[in-house]
């Protein structure tokens, strides 16, 4: 049964200061590397001229985000979106629904007010070859992060919940993919609506294959 309280996103608990700081310190090193990457070229700025630049050491910007690479993948709307899918599963939903409103619940802020950050990370992911590759392992992480929360659910066994959250996150990013094809002239959503349509029969398939090994063992 559906709790009704799903319909409604969840409050993540508010971060300390600490953690409030630190958000807004990585905001404002990946918005100056990411100008700093656009008018002169990824490969041709340094860590420590991003560092420079935001006015903070280049060990701040190696802790923060690990990698030059790191400053264009580093999503900080990724821990938003998982407490609302893991809240909407907790109640009863399905994964297309609770996917569904975990992207409505960061939409807005992610994809209209941060456009210009978005399309240029986006751009980023796929013009550059080294960034294409840190994307394929931060996917990765993303996916087990994912599978964690659906197999946390009780539906899903791990294993299988890895391979549904796979066939989902490589879905969304090959509908990115195609919204930079595009030149960002079409609506990103429609893209990554697409990917929920089919989402349901995936979701029943692998939970009737899950619930039949279950029983078997």
């Amino acid at each position: 049964m559906v709790d009704s309280s799903a319909q409604a996103a969840a409050s993540a608990p508010r971060p300390g200061l600490r953690a409030r700081k630190k958000a807004a310190t990585m905001r404002h090193v990946q918005s100056t590397a990411l100008s700093l990457f656009q008018e002169h070229g990824f490969d041709a700025v340094s860590i420590e001229q991003v560092a420079e630049a935001a006015l903070v050491s280049p060990s701040t910007v190696y802790r923060y985000f690990g990698t030059k690479e790191g400053l264009v993948i580093h999503d900080e709307y990724d821990d938003r979106f998982r407490f609302q899918v893991e809240h909407c599963l907790a109640r009863g939903l399905g994964l297309a629904d609770a996917v569904a409103r975990g992207l409505d619940h960061i939409w807005h802020d992610h994809f209209i007010q941060d456009q210009e950050m978005v399309v240029s990370r986006t751009r980023m992911c796929f013009d550059v070859r080294s960034v294409q590759a840190a994307l394929s392992l931060v996917v990765n992480q993303e996916v087990d992060a994912i599978a964690r929360v659906m197999a946390a659910s009780g539906r899903w066994s791990f294993r299988t919940a890895r391979i549904v959250a796979s066939g989902v996150a490589w879905a969304i990013v090959g509908a990115m993919r195609n919204w930079y094809d595009d030149g960002f002239t079409t609506d990103p959503r429609e893209g990554v609506d697409e990917v929920l349509a089919w989402l349901p029969a995936l979701e029943a398939t692998t939970a009737a294959t899950d619930s039949r090994e279950r029983r078997a063992r």
